[in-house]
């Protein structure tokens, strides 16, 4: 039977909840490129202590199951695609949800052609600072600026989005307060008058989502929130989900739904918030393909409280397919190590576990046809 839930999970549909564009075959310096993206370190650490971390190695066992070479560069486009197309159906994946907010140099930011290569529905995630920016160049008024982006966010679903995520985590901390109109009028003419596009300000940050929060309820639509692991330029300390208290008992008491994702390393902080708040969903992606020794410690430890129900699967991949199917390989086999281990819970609700986590939760959450 044990053998059996490993089968049952491999044959599962898988829902990717939260990933990133993929990029197109005539990219040069693929190995270079697939390193670079087995890491979160920037562009000044070392290429080659970059190469002795577990999930390189990960990365190119990968590419041996589907082209069976070392020889990573030398793929032609029609053995992109097969190579793609054979790695998304070998681990049953049915839908990706792509966060349009990071986009690597030769992306395909296009959903149809996404969909071509990898024979797997996209759908799209909102990005909310990436918007307030382009709001931001567009405006010279915060009125106008607070309109226009306020307009977007409720044209939102209407143009194909499922979903919204906030980067506030990297960009100031996960402390959520309530600002002022007058305090965050002022900190919009600061950031003007800085000449730099990129959002930084704790208070336009905080009074963005505190004040988009009923619009996003009014749409019955999630909110994603980077927790913890992250990029190098994250402050790690400041992205813990604990300091979300006063916004989620503000907000989820009122129906937001709110989606942790990574949370490595507050992955059991992440599942306390969903064991005690309604409408709190996490994830730990990023282990799963970053830190793929760590994968079945992880998962068992964000399940020490949460329900299965709020739990979901997410790869946060990027770039090549590689970090896709290493996200998935090892959260399968976490998964089924996990379950096996529950003695005294019946098989019948190991199965209900399985397609909540693999696709479910994302389906109910998500607002998807089933």
């Amino acid at each position: 039977m044990n053998q059996d839930i490993f089968k049952l999970i491999h044959e599962t549909p898988l829902i990717d909840h939260h990933c990133h564009f993929l990029i197109n075959d005539a990219s040069k310096n693929r190995e270079m490129r697939l390193a670079d993206v087995s890491t979160e370190a920037d562009s000044s650490y070392p290429l080659s202590d970059t190469k002795e971390r577990t999930a390189w190695w990960a990365f190119k066992s990968e590419s041996k199951k589907f082209f069976k070479t070392d020889n990573i560069e030398s793929l032609s486009t029609s053995q992109y695609v097969k190579f793609n197309h054979a790695l998304f159906k070998n681990y049953n994946f049915k839908l990706l949800m792509i966060d349009t907010g990071f986009v690597p140099d030769d992306a395909i930011e296009s959903e149809e052609k996404t969909e071509e290569l990898t024979g797997v529905t996209v759908k799209k995630i909102f990005r909310i600072e990436t918007c307030a920016e382009k709001c931001m160049l567009q405006n010279e008024n915060f009125f106008d600026w607070w309109e226009k982006l306020k307009q977007d966010i409720i044209h939102a679903k209407a143009s194909g989005f499922v979903g919204f995520k906030s980067i506030a985590a990297y960009r100031t901390g996960l402390c959520i307060k309530n600002p002022s109109v007058a305090e965050a009028e002022s900190a919009f003419y600061d950031w003007k008058r800085s000449g730099v596009s990129r959002l930084t300000d704790a208070v336009l940050i905080n009074f963005i989502l505190w004040n988009i929060a009923s619009t996003i309820i009014e749409q019955n639509m999630p909110l994603q929130f980077h927790v913890g692991y992250g990029d190098a330029d994250a402050d790690l300390y400041k992205a813990n989900p604990l300091l979300m208290r006063e916004f989620l008992r503000t907000w989820c008491y009122q129906g937001l739904s709110v989606v942790l994702l990574h949370c490595y390393p507050y992955h059991k902080e992440a599942g306390y918030l969903a064991s005690v708040y309604p409408n709190v969903y996490f994830d730990t992606s990023l282990v799963n393909a970053l830190a793929p020794t760590s994968t079945k410690e992880v998962l068992n430890e964000a399940l020490h409280l949460a329900p299965y129900s709020r739990y979901l699967f997410a790869s946060d991949a990027s770039t090549y397919p590689e970090m896709y199917g290493v996200a998935a390989a090892t959260f399968e086999s976490a998964l089924a190590s996990h379950l096996k281990g529950l003695d005294f819970v019946p098989y019948s609700q190991k199965e209900k576990w399985i397609n909540e986590v693999c696709y479910l939760n994302s389906m109910n959450l998500y607002n998807l046809k089933k």
